[in-house]
């Protein structure tokens, strides 16, 4: 008997039946790889063109530059971005005059226009492409993270909303620090009268979504947990709400970890930050906490749904402490965590950075920030992304001729974030109990020019079943994000829908993001 069915058999509980239905599965954790050899689960970077997509060149934005934060919506045939602007000379130590989002679209996700809307008021002019605040000279806002509102409920006029932070100015008699704005479409925004509750803190840009799976809206902001010397770290919180506006379920969802040399704080809870007990993470013999020596934040949650899970672009801050002001980094990059329920995130090995910042002298070379979300066209995901050659502490690159800040975008394959691959010398993976529906099964895969990849389907004991065996199994050979699985010529596999089997997947020299049983 071979090994993965002797492994079977002396199984002492029987596994839970998964329903997958005709919903994609994706390997971004071992969830579908009850048991395996020679298969590791790996994150694959996409590959950032660093074309300089949106900058600064609109008449208008004369006085003006681009910021970190920003988001994208695919609707219609067109990509829609919501950028921010600061603008204006800031006085020491405080923000812009304005700060606010400008628009953009484009046809191909490459060249992006800036249509005159006439909606805002600024330097005396509305002939702009300015959308929010409705009012620059009662407040300011930052952080914007707009989206269009799936929840089947919401009415029309509020379609798109945009939780932002939030700055009044002097004697408007208005109230922040955090806001929503709601839109019928995306461009005449109306302020909501009502101010946000629960939340804890909701510093740089959140993430939101309304999420079928709870019947509530979902969203991430930044939490800065600090120790008795002020120093901390920056992580991302996990809430729910009805309205977006009352917001509960408050738990920590991101953080820095021991592998990132910080220790999970040990928090107090107040009204407004969650604070290090010093005296906890203290060791033995006294010194630093661990908080006060991390070197790295997220610097903001990044979250969207992504085909049933939940995919996290994080952007990491990272700051080594000790070495001197001039000496110690002050940049960010971009790193991957992914999720099954949104509430608990593992980053994927190995741990590098997702999107990395440009070389020395490039528009990118000192701070990137990811725009939420990712857009797909054809058979790839495009990420766009936010760069600068400066960094956190108003450094310019000292090999770059000026300073700089532009939009990219990083391209990847749908479903790419991660995969389960084998090397040359093979592996296989078999799943747990599934039941499905379909007529047909569909990888992802990756073979290159010389791997393959054949697909069995069992009984749930483990038990072949005729005409679905490794020796019924045509070889998978190619690169495509939809390769159909056959068995002596045959693709049809309806006759199995709806029994609870398994899946055993036998592959060399290839990569596996996906599979979906359809129609």
């Amino acid at each position: 008997m071979q090994t993965w069915l002797m492994l079977l058999c002396a199984a002492a509980l029987p596994a839970q039946v998964l329903d997958i239905g005709s919903r994609k599965q994706l390997f971004i954790d071992h969830k579908l790889l009850e048991m395996s050899e020679g298969i590791t689960l790996t994150a694959n970077p996409p590959y950032q063109t660093r074309e300089k997509l949106v900058t600064i060149n609109a008449p208008w934005e004369h006085d003006a530059r681009i910021g970190s934060y920003s988001t994208v919506v695919q609707e219609n045939g067109r990509i829609r971005l919501w950028y921010e602007i600061l603008a204006g000379e800031p006085p020491p130590g405080q923000n812009p005059p304005f700060m606010g989002m400008a628009y953009a679209e484009s046809l191909d996700g490459i060249h992006f226009g800036k249509p005159v809307l006439d909606l805002v008021e600024r330097n005396g002019s509305r002939a702009n492409n300015v959308v929010m605040p409705v009012d620059g000279v009662a407040a300011a806002i930052g952080g914007a993270s707009i989206w269009r509102d799936d929840n089947p409920n919401c009415p029309p006029g509020a379609r798109y909303k945009s939780w932002s932070k939030f700055y009044p100015k002097k004697g408007s008699g208005l109230r922040g620090p955090h806001r929503l704005w709601v839109s019928p479409d995306g461009l005449r925004w109306k302020l909501d009268e009502r101010l946000m509750t629960g939340l804890r803190a909701a510093d740089t840009q959140p993430s939101w979504f309304w999420d079928p799976r709870v019947g509530r809206y979902v969203g991430y902001s930044r939490e800065w947990v600090r120790d008795e010397t002020s120093y901390g770290a920056r992580m991302a919180s996990y809430n729910e709400s009805n309205d977006m506006i009352h917001w509960d379920s408050f738990a920590i969802a991101l953080e820095p970890d021991e592998r990132d040399l910080t220790a999970s704080p040990a928090m107090s809870i107040d009204p407004f930050h969650a604070t290090v007990r010093g005296e906890d993470l203290l060791p033995p013999g006294g010194g630093k906490t661990a908080a006060a020596a991390s070197p790295l934040d997220f610097y903001g949650p990044g979250v969207f749904p992504y085909e049933g899970v939940y995919i996290a672009l994080i952007p990491v801050f990272h700051h080594f402490r000790g070495s001197g002001a001039e000496a110690s980094p002050s940049t960010s990059d971009i790193q991957l965590a992914v999720s099954r329920d949104g509430r608990h995130f593992s980053r994927p090995l190995p741990r590098r950075p997702f999107l990395r910042t440009g070389p020395d002298g490039a528009f990118d070379s000192k701070w990137i920030y990811p725009v939420l979300r990712p857009v797909r066209m054809g058979g790839e995901l495009w990420i766009y992304y936010f760069g600068q050659n400066i960094d956190h502490s108003h450094r310019l690159d000292p090999a770059a001729k000026g300073r700089e800040a532009a939009i990219s975008r990083a391209v990847m394959r749908v479903d790419g974030f991660v995969s389960a691959d084998a090397d040359y010398e093979g592996g296989w993976f078999l799943s747990p109990p599934l039941r499905f529906n379909g007529s047909r099964l569909e990888l992802n895969l990756d073979t290159g020019a010389g791997g393959m990849a054949k697909v069995e389907i069992l009984e749930e004991s483990g038990k072949l079943i005729p005409g679905f065996t490794l020796a019924d199994a045509d070889p998978l050979n190619g690169n495509k994000v939809r390769m159909t699985a056959s068995w002596k010529g045959s693709k049809d596999v309806s006759p199995l829908a709806g029994r609870t089997i398994r899946l055993r997947v036998r592959m060399r020299s290839a990569k596996l993001y996906a599979l979906q049983f359809v129609e």
